[in-house]
């Protein structure tokens, strides 16, 4: 051992009498961090010579500026990049013995990359690099029941925290891979993946599941296993085939007669037409062919931000908004909502004419309305979201759904939607709501007279959640 020793010495002399005074060493393997605790990135001078009276810059690729600098025997934090200050430190006792490791606090996913020790004593420099790899242990994934479909029963798997993005899988007793929908993935704003997966279960399927999550590159899993009991699978009675049967013919009775009211009379929607038959039968759920007719007249929606609220963040892509505790100072812009007790925005393109369809995910968040406003519509000053003020718009106040109107009037939603659809035809005088979840209507505004530009509404004050516009592609 002493021999080794010795001859690794004996190395460094060599090295150092051929390249000058000193040398930067540091790690040959990646350094590997887990995002939220702190990360060394070790570096030393061989000789262990104080750095006091020199330069050291630690730069990461990719960057304008210097991570850290330490000049004339102090940090200098005016040149240090903006995301890195308060987050970096040298050991300040190390100095004087040549170490002149950095550490990173709090670290994230962004922080991942090649970074270079670089010393300088005047007379000449010299650098390191090494490669900072940034990991996340997602949390233990949970499953929940997303209700009843056809014969079965839709679970749906989920985890939050991972990087880099895991495989997640179902598994039945025997260890094999169960048929399941795609995965979905989405990073959160610290840049770790919250990922899901859904699968739909029979009374055929073996009634143990495991839900895995895996992440070859950090080489762990997490697993999660739900027993199904065969009374939870609904019972098919010997009647309901034959009601099924007729329910079906009716259907078709239905569709025969809205393709005959519209050869009569072209000017009449076949949506709107659908939609009196539906609500004089109470029927909720729209068939096929009316579903496709509304996600044919989809458009592209942005939010205007020269609109948003003081309170409202939107999001650099223009498409997600939150309510945030903060009124930041503004400038009023002339089409702002600047009332205090309101955070609303609308959408940057407003429509004169024909049939337009968007949807926003609003799952998870308890405390919104959407909808469409006019042009003209009141900013500075609060007023009743109804059509008589320009609005026209449904609800959500934590667990109560509203139809906005004059006088107001509660909104049976069956299924809380995860997505709501808006569904604007300006010339029938038409603004339609629909759970995109389910492709079910629940409320619309008929007979109105639209003069004037129409407008995207959104509006939430709830401080955990974003509104998303989200295609449905």
């Amino acid at each position: 051992m002493k021999e080794v020793h010795y001859v690794v010495l004996l190395l460094l002399v060599t090295l150092i009498s051929v390249y000058g005074k000193f040398l930067v060493l540091g790690p040959d393997d990646p350094v590997v961090a887990t995002a939220g605790e702190d990360a060394l990135l070790e570096c030393q001078l061989v000789p262990d010579i104080s750095v006091r009276n020199m330069v050291v810059k630690w730069l990461k690729s990719g960057l304008d500026s210097p991570v850290h600098v330490y000049r004339n025997g102090k940090d200098d934090i005016v040149a240090q990049h903006r995301d890195y200050r308060g987050r970096t430190e040298l050991f300040k006792d190390e100095l004087t013995k040549g170490n002149i490791s950095l550490r990173i606090k709090n670290t994230t996913v962004f922080d991942e990359g090649g970074y270079t020790c670089f010393v300088d004593d005047k007379t000449k420099s010299e650098t390191f690099t090494l490669t900072l790899e940034v990991v996340g242990f997602g949390c233990e994934p949970w499953i929940q029941m997303k209700g009843y479909v056809k014969n079965g029963i839709e679970l749906v798997c989920k985890s939050n925290g991972w990087f880099p993005e895991p495989v997640i899988q179902w598994i039945n007793e025997d260890g094999h891979n169960l048929i399941q929908s795609e995965a979905q993935y989405q990073k959160d704003s610290k840049g770790l993946v919250n990922v899901q997966r859904n699968i739909v279960i029979t009374r055929e399927s073996k009634n143990k599941l495991t839900c895995r999550i895996r992440n070859g590159q950090l080489n762990t899993e997490q697993d999660v296993t739900v027993r199904i009991s065969d009374d939870m699978f609904p019972a098919v009675p010997d009647w309901l085939v034959p009601l099924l049967i007729s329910i079906c013919l009716l259907i078709v009775a239905i569709s025969a007669l809205i393709y005959w009211n519209v050869k009569q009379n072209p000017r009449i929607e076949e949506l709107e037409l659908w939609k009196s038959i539906v609500e004089l039968g109470q029927w909720k759920p729209l068939v096929g062919s009316e579903w496709k007719r509304i996600c044919e007249c989809e458009v592209s929606v942005t939010l205007d931000v020269e609109t948003a609220s003081p309170w409202l963040e939107v999001s650099e892509d223009l498409k997600s908004l939150r309510r945030t505790w903060t009124w930041r100072s503004l400038p009023d812009t002339g089409k702002r909502f600047t009332h205090r007790f309101w955070s609303c925005v609308l959408g940057s393109e407003g429509f004169t004419s024909g049939r337009h369809y968007w949807e926003v995910e609003v799952e998870g968040n308890r405390c919104w309305s959407l909808g469409v406003a006019a042009e003209s519509v009141e900013r500075k000053d609060g007023v009743s979201l109804n059509p008589e003020t320009g609005f026209w718009t449904i609800e959500r106040d934590e667990d109560q759904f509203y139809i906005n109107s004059s006088p107001g009037s509660r909104l049976p939603v069956g299924q809380i939607p995860g997505k709501v659809g808006v569904y604007l035809s300006y010339e029938s005088g038409t603004v339609s709501f629909y759970s995109a979840d389910t492709k079910s209507h629940l409320h619309s505004f008929t007979g109105n007279k639209f003069t004037e530009k129409l407008y995207p509404f959104f509006s939430t004050w709830d401080e955990n959640q974003f509104l998303r516009i989200c295609p449905r592609f």
